[in-house]
């Protein structure tokens, strides 16, 4: 082997090694920029739970943890005999059953003045089981004798016709839509002037890993959405990056490498590219991401099965009396609201699609993406109660500790101080902002 052959292949493994050094290097590095983009140290939120695993996309929820508050001893509800029978109508409670299913929170109001617009009424075949207690009829006066005066005439009503949207109306909705889908509170918003007007399909897909929306300013002065199908032509666009949702706060790598697209796909055009103060940007995604932390709560209400299985044609009956509905995607059961949001479900406590059977049944309330929170935890809890005690079964947290009425009062109790931080910081629970942030 001559001099050349034996250098040639020293410089070969040489080289070999320098790559192999390289990408070693980048992998580590990279690795160190995500565990710092993504390390949170979050105080508890929910009466000394543990760490909000919600955010982190890992499928953990945060439960309810409360201490123990000593109860009257009462006689078992679990009847091994009863699950024996085929009986899948709702039982006949008595009237110390039905007085014990009542949360004992009185500073709340009913269900019936509470609950939004939105959110279904009872139903009826449901509705019995929560009968609130009669009013106490007032005293009548004592009786006079009527006095009679012929009536007013009546004037002549109009009759009254129902508006019907017209297309300028579906026109304005639109624009508002488009509108709102950008925000300088929750996205980096890049505005893009050009000489000649862009065709939406000339813009391209921008790196990143938030949610990006682009707003285009049509021939009629109106900021529409650009989508795939979409075929106008602009001649301003905002490119909108959403600074913070589940799995964080924009870093500033991530802002980087948006703002080169961004800034390349203007160059392409010969159009002009306006950017806001990045610094500023970036400590408000991290105030942001902090905040929506504080308040991300799941909360889950357990039933487990005990010895035997629950049978789950029962809780299915149970359910749809109560108005969910089945969702045939996962399996579970959803109590949805008028426009078709999904309020709370019931499903297996262990993940797994529902059965014939189950060893354990979950109900999860995920907090800020729910409107009318309050009056829709109120109406979870009081079938939660219901729902277990029709199976025989205990209520209980992760941690296998009982939640009666005063615990889920207490919940409630901080439910409320949660949504009243949303609302000081303007992100109503439930709404387009809201979904968007805990997604």
């Amino acid at each position: 082997m001559t001099e050349l052959q034996i250098y040639s292949l020293v410089g070969a493994g040489g080289i070999v090694a320098a790559v192999y050094g390289f990408n070693w290097w980048q992998e580590y590095r990279f690795r160190q920029q995500a565990n710092k983009a993504f390390a949170r140290n979050q105080p508890d939120v929910l009466l000394n739970t543990p760490k909000n695993m919600v955010r982190k996309g890992d499928g953990q929820r945060l439960e309810p943890i409360l201490e123990p508050t000593p109860v009257a001893e009462s006689a078992p509800l679990y009847d091994e005999n009863r699950l024996d029978q085929a009986e899948y109508d709702v039982p006949d409670l008595s009237e110390a059953q039905l007085s014990d299913a009542q949360l004992s929170n009185t500073s709340k109001s009913t269900l019936s003045d509470d609950m939004p617009d939105d959110i279904p009424e009872m139903p009826p075949a449901y509705r019995s089981m929560y009968t609130p207690p009669a009013p106490v009829e007032p005293i009548a006066p004592a009786y006079t004798e009527p006095t009679f005066s012929a009536p007013p005439p009546l004037a002549p009503v109009a009759p009254v016709v129902a508006a019907v949207p017209t297309l300028q109306q579906e026109v304005v909705d639109e624009v508002v839509l488009a509108g709102s889908l950008l925000d300088p509170a929750l996205d980096f918003i890049a505005e893009v002037h050009a000489p000649d007007a862009i065709s939406a399909s000339e813009v391209p897909p921008f790196p990143a890993n938030k949610r990006i929306q682009v707003l285009g300013l049509n021939q009629n002065k109106q900021w529409e959405m650009l989508n795939s199908t979409t075929r106008g032509r602009f001649k301003e666009l905002r490119i909108g990056l959403q600074m913070a949702d589940r799995q964080g706060a924009l870093s500033q790598e991530s802002l980087n490498a948006f703002c080169m697209g961004v800034q390349q796909f203007a160059d392409a055009l010969d159009a002009s590219v306006t950017f806001p103060q990045r610094a500023a940007k970036l400590n408000l995604a991290a105030e942001l991401d902090e905040f929506c932390a504080s308040v991300d709560v799941l909360i889950g209400l357990n039933i487990p099965a005990g010895s035997r299985p629950l049978p789950m044609e029962k809780v299915r009956i149970l359910a749809e009396q109560a108005g969910l509905v089945r969702n045939h995607a996962d399996g579970t059961f959803q109590y949805r609201s008028d426009s078709g949001k999904t309020l709370f479900v019931l499903a297996n406590q262990d993940q797994t699609p529902l059965m014939s059977t189950s060893q354990g049944l979950t109900l999860l309330f995920d907090v800020p993406r729910v409107a009318g929170g309050l009056a829709v935890f109120d109406y979870l809890a009081d079938f939660a109660q219901n729902l277990a005690m029709a199976l025989h079964c205990d209520l209980v947290d992760d941690n296998q500790k009982p939640l009666n009425a005063a615990s889920l009062a207490n919940i409630r109790k901080q439910l409320s101080g949660l949504y009243a931080s949303m609302d000081d910081r303007g992100i109503a629970p439930g709404s387009m902002a809201a979904l968007r942030l805990f997604a």
